[in-house]
């Protein structure tokens, strides 16, 4: 089972999620998809597989449904994600010098409590729906 767990202001990254989830759905690979202030953060311990989607607000910082669950993977000093494996696809734009900076986070984040990569983050630009699918057929591949 893979979660899914958007980060999002304005929506497009909680509806990229749900696109995915339904293009995967079709792949046959079961999952699930939620907006990251549904569930708590401290479900990492219990999850094996994620796909973060999140887009990045401001001046690099997490979107505001994703605040909690960035500060708990970066801030816990004893977290062991060891049991994760994960994918991070960000949303941005390349004007802004902050060009996707919580997903660069959070792959940095979960990577140093020795989760592990599935597949190499994927940086989108404005453009992101012409940019995912090959990413996706990727991930789809490893899982």
């Amino acid at each position: 089972m893979l979660t899914i767990l958007a980060g999002s202001q304005s929506g497009n990254a909680l509806n990229l999620a749900h696109t995915i989830s339904d293009q995967l759905t079709e792949r046959d690979v079961a999952n699930e998809c939620f907006a990251m202030d549904e569930i708590d953060p401290e479900t990492l311990l219990e999850l094996k597989r994620i796909l973060i989607v999140t887009s990045t607000y401001g001046d690099g910082e997490a979107p505001d449904n994703a605040s909690e669950w960035l500060s708990y993977v970066k801030f816990s000093e004893q977290l062991d994600l060891s049991h994760l494996e994960y994918a991070v696809l960000g949303l941005g734009d390349n004007y802004y010098p902050h060009f996707c900076q919580c997903a660069k986070d959070f792959d940095k984040y979960l990577s140093s409590h020795q989760a592990k990569a599935l597949i190499e983050r994927l940086d989108c630009d404005l453009y992101y729906e012409e940019q995912y699918p090959e990413w996706l057929e990727k991930l789809v591949a490893v899982l």
